[in-house]
C-alpha cells in the first residue's frame, strides 16, 4: 500500500542480505534476525531489561493512581446504589490488575503507556504483530515473572538470547525497540495544477481519508526515485479513475499518474472547502434576514 512507504515513522524491520557465511559464530546482543519463507533475512532491534523495567515502572505508577482515583469515587457510588460500592470496586481492580496490560497489547499495536513513552512494542517472535489472545497468555504468566520484585522475569530475560520473560516465552513474544524515521515534506505547488473537468467525471467523492493519502504521497515524492514514484501514483490514479468514470485524456494516467492524483486533491479538496465556505456564507445571511424581519 502506498501509506505504508510514505508514513512518518518506520517501524519495519530492516532487511538485509543472508549472511554469506553461516557457519560464522553468532554473538550476543540486540538484534534479533528472522529468516521469512521467502529467504529475506529481516532485524529488530531488542529492548533490553533496562528500558522494559522503566516502561514498568511508568505503567505501574499509572495504575497506582487508577487505584486511588477509583478508591476514592467508587464509595461514592454506595450512596446511590447501595451494596454495589465493594463489587464495582473489585472488578474495576480486577481490570486494572488484569486487562491494563492485556487491552492494551492486544489492541494497541503491542504497546501500553510506559512501552510507548519508552518507545517500545511487543511483536511475536516471528515478526507479526501481536494479537488479543498471545498478549492475554503473556499477561496471565505476569504474576510468575513478577516473584520477587521481578526478579524471575528479569533473570529469565538474561538468560534467554532474545530477553523474553517467561510470560514471553508461553506466549511466544518478544519486546523490541521501535525505529523511527522522521521523513521531509515538500511544499505541492497547487497553484500550477489544474482541477479535473467536471464534464469528464462522474458523482463519485473520495473520502478524505483518500484525500490525506495523496496529500501525503504527493508531499514525499522526492523520497522516491521517478519510476517508482509512478509505478505507486498509478495504482491508486487508475483505482480513482475508475471509481470517478473518468473520460478524459488517458495520457494522465498512463505518462503522469502523480499529476492526476494531484488535479483529484485539488478538484476535491478544494469544492469541499467552497461548499462549506458557502454553507457559512448563507447561515449568516439567513440569520441577518432574520434580525431585520425582528426589527
Amino acid at each position: 500500500m502506498i501509506s505504508t512507504t510514505i508514513g512518518e515513522t518506520n517501524t519495519t524491520p530492516a532487511v538485509i542480505s543472508p549472511p554469506e557465511n553461516s557457519n560464522r559464530r553468532e554473538v550476543l546482543g540486540l538484534e534479533m534476525l528472522i529468516e521469512t519463507p521467502e529467504n529475506v533475512i529481516l532485524t529488530y532491534q531488542l529492548a533490553g531489561p533496562a528500558k522494559r523495567y522503566l516502561a514498568y515502572i511508568i505503567d505501574l505508577a499509572i495504575r497506582v493512581a487508577l487505584t486511588l482515583g477509583m478508591m476514592i469515587v467508587v464509595p461514592m457510588l454506595g450512596f446511590v446504589l447501595p451494596g454495589t460500592a465493594m463489587g464495582v470496586l473489585l472488578v474495576l481492580m480486577f481490570l486494572n490488575t488484569w486487562g491494563y496490560y492485556t487491552i492494551s497489547e492486544g489492541f494497541f499495536k503491542g504497546q501500553s503507556i510506559g512501552k510507548h513513552i519508552c518507545g517500545i512494542r511487543v511483536i511475536r517472535d516471528g515478526g507479526y504483530p501481536i494479537t488479543f489472545w498471545p498478549a492475554l497468555l503473556r499477561n496471565l504468566v505476569r504474576n510468575a515473572d513478577a516473584i520477587i520484585f521481578y526478579g524471575v522475569g528479569i533473570t529469565s530475560m538474561l538468560l534467554t538470547r532474545r530477553f523474553q520473560r517467561l510470560g514471553d516465552l508461553v506466549a511466544g513474544t518478544v519486546v523490541i525497540q521501535e525505529r523511527t524515521l522522521s521523513l521531509p515534506r515538500k511544499p505541492v505547488i497547487l497553484d500550477k495544477i489544474q482541477p479535473l473537468n467536471k464534464n469528464e467525471i462522474g458523482s463519485f467523492l473520495p473520502r478524505d481519508e483518500v484525500l490525506s493519502l495523496i496529500d501525503e504521497f504527493i508531499g514525499r515524492r522526492h523520497v522516491l526515485t521517478y519510476d517508482r514514484g509512478h509505478a505507486l501514483a498509478a495504482v491508486l490514479a487508475n483505482n480513482l479513475a475508475e471509481r470517478l468514470n473518468y473520460s478524459g485524456d488517458p495520457k494522465k494516467l498512463t505518462q503522469y499518474p502523480m499529476a492526476f492524483l494531484a488535479a483529484v486533491y485539488k478538484t476535491f479538496s478544494f469544492s469541499q472547502q467552497e461548499e462549506e465556505q458557502e454553507f457559512v456564507s448563507a447561515y449568516h445571511l439567513r440569520n441577518q434576514t432574520a434580525e431585520v424581519n425582528l426589527e
